[in-house]
């Protein structure tokens, strides 16, 4: 039994191909943006702007039609995410003092939520809508359900939400179920898995060391 779990983790790093070799360039930078993330850096953005370009082709050459799709959009969004964090960052940090703005957060405020879950909703509709309808997608359902929570999930991170951490849990917990089914290489799948505890991490990282606003 072990000898066979090591056979396939050791295949998957020999021989590789150009698509599980820019895989793991993906995971090294995916490692990158999740530390930048923990601590509230904007050059996240600019990391997160880079995976999506390096796995929108590997989506697409996997028919994970909605991830891909998010892929490109979050790269749209990366700038909106980027320009808002140093706007924040600059505004909580007083001119010519030299201090870096710590991690702060909030939580959804009312009725925030139900107009999140609302929008969520019709999201999700269309993107099943598209992929049942117009194309080939083998898991259209779900894959409209990761994408439709990594959109809303980037919105909700650029405000600097702390129920984010409670999305990213989600949607790291569908994909991987997605990616097993459909034969991504194994470095996607462990990164997933990692993302799966470091949204628990980055909750309590956020809720220890942050300042509620």
């Amino acid at each position: 039994m072990l000898s066979d779990i090591w056979s396939y983790i050791a295949g998957q790093f020999t021989g590789m191909d150009f698509w599980a070799t820019i895989q793991t360039v993906g995971l090294i930078l995916s490692f990158l943006y999740l530390w930048l993330e923990f601590h509230q850096k904007p050059l996240m953005w600019i990391i997160s702007a880079m995976c999506s370009m390096i796995y929108a082709s590997v989506y697409f050459h996997s028919k994970i039609y909605a991830d891909m799709g998010f892929s490109c959009f979050n790269i749209c969004m990366c700038v909106y995410g980027f320009i808002k964090w140093l706007h924040s960052d600059r505004k909580r940090t007083p001119q010519g003092t030299g201090k870096k703005a710590g991690i702060t957060y909030r939580h959804f405020r009312a009725g925030e939520f139900l107009a999140v879950l609302g929008a969520a909703t019709l999201i999700w509709a269309a993107i099943f809508c598209i992929l049942r309808f117009l194309t080939d997608s083998p898991v259209p359902a779900l894959d409209a359900l990761t994408t439709m929570l990594n959109i809303v999930g980037t919105w909700v991170l650029a405000q600097k939400i702390i129920e984010v951490w409670g999305i990213w849990f989600l949607v790291n917990l569908i994909s991987i179920y997605i990616y097993c089914r459909r034969g991504l290489h194994l470095t996607t799948i462990l990164l997933y898995s990692f993302y799966l505890g470091a949204s628990v991490y980055g909750y309590f990282k956020w809720r220890l060391k942050g300042t509620l606003q």
